[in-house]
């Protein structure tokens, strides 16, 4: 198999697309939390400057930066079963394409709710819940009600 092809190119494209999605963030969340704890380090070379954004370059942005780029890695190992000539590597990214791709065909073979059964089910729970939560109320206050009488409370 090539450096940095798909594995098992489209197959599980959704699942693997909301999972990286959501591993994106997590990194990119990470990675300004690192940010947020390393800003008191100084600049790198005096007052050096990102050109565009014109932003202080500073060592806890690298190292957040850094980060960022390792866990998008990861996630692209993980995600999309990139080859990375590791072994170990290669079999865990493998496995965890498989999971996802399988997650998704499980998924599809699930007979989803129309919208009348939806709203049907739903109507029942909380009418459920409302009556139990009455129920307990009327026994919690018969119960305090009694106690108060025998002295207890």
């Amino acid at each position: 198999m090539p450096f940095f092809d798909v594995y098992r190119k489209g197959q599980g494209i959704y699942s693997r697309v909301i999972v990286g999605i959501v591993l994106g963030i997590l990194a990119l969340f990470a990675s300004i939390s690192l940010h947020n704890v390393l800003v008191e380090l100084p600049n790198v070379a005096g007052n050096a400057r990102i050109p565009l954004i014109d932003i202080s370059l500073t060592w806890g942005l690298i190292c957040a930066f850094a980060l960022f780029v390792f866990l998008g890695f990861v996630i692209c190992v993980c995600v999309v079963g990139l080859e990375t000539g590791i072994r170990p590597i290669d079999t865990s990214g493998k496995k965890a394409v498989e999971l996802l791709i399988d997650t998704q065909a499980e998924l599809q073979k699930v007979a989803w709710p129309t919208r009348y059964e939806l709203v049907g089910s739903t109507a029942v729970v909380i009418i459920s819940v409302i009556l139990i939560g009455v129920f307990i109320l009327g026994v919690d206050w018969f119960v305090s009600v009694i106690m108060k009488y025998i002295g207890v409370l």
